[in-house]
């Protein structure tokens, strides 16, 4: 039982009941009363696990405040528990599906893989058999001196090498059957991959996803969130080649990585086009974070031959909308980047305007 400074943790479920209660019914998270009820029902309850934390002097770590979450969880209404339980199921089940179908598609694939390795095996035998066949017919021929057993012998070896061919066709036909298979395979598992192995970070399908998930997720508890991407500035891109392009996008992952909190989904776009998704974060925190940003980032500077290079981002700011496709709040995302690129200016918000 967690304690608490000043008085006991709760050992029912009445206290915690009493202070939901203020606030409006327990009954449901989901009520015909909408997000209000649900947003203000899992307020209290969170600012009910902050004042845990600090009673007992406990740093408001992810991890001491999911502690901290179960323990008083266990103490509040049933009802209350049982869609709370629901609401997270549903988010660990999406995850454990998506989890055991590439795991089952990997299942497949390692069969495949192991069906050609025995075919090539199978072929290794058949051409080595021949190879020996050949050997013997050659020994063969060299102690014969009539011609009409000479043409038997040609006779004899077209034949085995007829074989051979009908042989290794089957098992070709095989083989690229299971290679098919085999790449379509790999082809599924990189549609359904989440991370960008070149910066390090997350891939533009799971940014989607993600922003997708927070406009449901917004939907549901009434809050607000943004999203940001940013590009080398056009004027700075042109002076450099292409490997050295790389090195300094590379730098632009990291320190947007650096730069994120641990609830920020950071992802490359494409083409050196990064982004970040910002969770319960307005257009006026989000713009003082693109303004962090830009101060970091032009603080750094890279040398190319004898010529100083500044590093320079150009950053788009777009609000998430419910009433909008995810692809649109990229898009507007990426036209706000480009109109901040071409007034040389840290970032631009999108507006419908310009």
């Amino acid at each position: 039982m967690l304690t608490r400074k000043g008085r006991p943790a709760p050992t029912s479920s009445s206290d915690t009941e009493e202070d939901l209660q203020e606030t409006g019914s327990t009954n449901s998270l989901s009520s015909s009363s909408g997000g209000r009820d649900s947003q203000s029902q899992l307020d209290q309850f969170a600012k009910k696990i902050l004042v845990g934390l600090s009673n007992d002097s406990m740093p408001p770590f992810p991890s001491y405040y999911q502690l901290y979450f179960e323990k008083m969880l266990d103490e509040m209404p049933f009802e209350f528990k049982k869609q709370i339980s629901e609401l997270i199921e549903t988010e660990s089940d999406t995850e454990n599906e998506k989890r055991m179908r590439i795991e089952q598609q990997l299942q497949q694939g390692f069969s495949f893989s192991k069906e050609i390795l025995q075919e090539v095996s199978i072929l290794y035998k058949n051409v080595n058999a021949m190879v020996q066949v050949a050997q013997r017919r050659i020994a063969d021929a060299k102690a014969i001196n009539n011609p009409s057993a000479v043409k038997n012998l040609t006779l004899a070896v077209g034949k085995d090498l007829e074989k051979l061919l009908l042989i290794l066709n089957r098992q070709s036909v095989n083989i690229k059957t299971l290679y098919a298979k085999s790449a379509q395979i790999i082809k599924e598992v990189q549609g359904e991959t989440v991370y960008d192995a070149q910066y390090g970070i997350f891939n533009k399908r799971y940014l989607v996803e993600q922003v997708r998930n927070e406009v449901v997720q917004m939907k549901k508890f009434n809050h607000v969130s943004t999203l940001i991407v940013a590009k080398l500035g056009s004027s700075v891109a042109i002076e450099v080649n292409e490997k050295q392009l790389a090195m300094i996008n590379r730098t632009i992952s990291k320190l947007f990585l650096k730069t994120s909190r641990r609830s920020d989904v950071v992802a490359h776009l494409g083409d050196g086009m990064f982004a970040m998704l910002l969770k319960h974060t307005d257009i006026e925190n989000a713009s003082r974070a693109c303004g962090r940003l830009g101060d970091m980032t032009g603080q750094t500077h890279f040398f190319i031959g004898e010529n100083e290079i500044k590093l320079e981002i150009k950053i788009g700011i777009a609000p998430l909308a419910m009433d909008k496709e995810v692809e649109n709040i990229v898009a507007e995302a990426m036209d706000a980047q480009l109109q901040a690129d071409r007034s040389s200016e840290v970032f631009k918000v999108f507006s419908e305007n310009n």
